[in-house]
């Protein structure tokens, strides 16, 4: 299970490094909650779309991510991915602005077995 979440993440950061937006949001469950940097949280697909669209459509936007570590609940149903992100942008004097810090994931097993960021 570790090493499937860990392919998943890894395929989840090339399609927003690629810029598929469609492919990027498959990865959240209906009911997830996104806390994007210096805006309201997104609790809904539509604004969890929306908060993707402007980061993946932003001058100069490149985003990756890596995963670190991860932990699976005994459950077996949740798991807990962690890591290091970069993101590059171009700011308002036209220069590329970079960002990297860290990040956490919760995943739920869904009931058709695949994982997804809730």
């Amino acid at each position: 299970v570790e090493q499937a979440l860990r392919n998943r993440d890894a395929h989840w950061s090339a399609a927003a490094g690629a810029k598929d937006l469609d492919k990027t949001v498959s990865y959240y469950s209906d009911d997830a909650i996104v806390l994007p940097a210096n805006a309201p949280s997104a609790t809904t697909r539509e604004a969890i779309r929306s908060a993707w669209q402007e980061l993946l459509t932003s001058p100069g936007a490149a985003t990756s991510w890596k995963t670190t570590k991860v932990e699976v609940a005994k459950s077996g149903d949740l798991a807990c991915v962690s890591g290091t992100y970069e993101d590059t942008m171009t700011d308002a004097s036209g220069k590329p602005a970079k960002d990297h810090g860290k990040y956490v994931e919760i995943f739920k097993k869904q009931a058709d077995g695949t994982w997804k960021a809730i």
